[in-house]
């Protein structure tokens, strides 16, 4: 989130540029293409401050390449507020970024996400995800100059999931940030295992710690029994992992 936030941010401030130079990016390239920041490569001729769109966008560790477009909503204060959308294979969102004059941060709110896994590659390797994942309430700051994540939180729930072609019920999350750390507690139930644990980190550390507790409900099939056996501890009739991740790391994660 805080990349695809600096890119954001980077490319209107970089447009402001254009703004200067009649308006539109292409007379930027024309006029001066030295001044064209890195970070508009990729953005259409016809982008200006107030709309465009950039192709082929892809953060790491995003799994898949997209398209951000912005308009211009509103000026708020002493500053301004662009619509934004994302959308990419399996991926759509939207949310509103504003950037005041001072350029000391630059906020998203009202933002959602949907995510359609199996339309992703497998976030596990070897044991694709199904089912759809909902972000909403999303809301980020991020500090400037300094280029600081200071707040994450959201919503997350992930209905018909389904692993490895098995449905394994529904899944809830809280995002929530304090004191330049984050956490989110989980839980999924279903028909065949229950689980329930907790991710967290720090920002500016790629490093998360995932603390997970896994119990069967139905009947669970033997190539997970071994997989968790292999990957966690026994405890009771069920299992316990703790382990870091990586979140900068390529796709899979796991």
């Amino acid at each position: 989130m805080k990349r695809l936030l600096l890119i954001l941010v980077g490319l209107l401030l970089g447009l402001a540029l254009a703004a200067l130079s009649e308006g539109r990016l292409t007379h930027l390239r024309s006029a001066a293409p030295g001044l064209v920041p890195d970070w508009l490569a990729g953005a259409e001729d016809t982008s200006s401050l107030w709309r465009g769109q950039r192709r082929g966008l892809q953060p790491p560790p995003w799994p898949v390449a997209g398209d951000v477009a912005w308009r211009f909503d509103q000026i708020e204060g002493l500053g301004g507020r662009w619509s934004v959308t994302l959308s990419a294979p399996g991926l759509s969102g939207q949310g509103m970024l504003s950037l005041p004059l001072a350029l000391d941060r630059a906020d998203l709110r009202e933002a959602g996400l949907e995510i359609l896994l199996a339309d992703w590659p497998a976030l596990i390797d070897g044991w694709p995800l199904g089912g759809l994942v909902r972000v909403e309430g999303l809301r980020a700051d991020l500090s400037l100059p300094e280029r600081r994540l200071t707040r994450l939180d959201a919503t997350l729930e992930w209905s018909g999931a389904r692993l490895a072609g098995v449905d394994i019920g529904t899944a809830e999350a809280v995002l929530t940030s304090d004191a330049g750390t984050w956490r989110a507690p989980f839980a999924l139930t279903g028909d065949v295992i229950r689980a329930s644990g907790t991710l967290s980190g720090r920002f500016g550390d790629p490093m998360a710690q995932l603390d997970l507790r896994i119990d069967p409900v139905g009947e669970v099939p033997e190539d997970w029994q071994r997989a968790l056996d292999q990957s966690g501890q026994s405890v009771d009739e069920g299992w316990q992992i703790t382990r870091d991740i990586d979140l900068g790391a390529d796709w899979p994660l796991f």
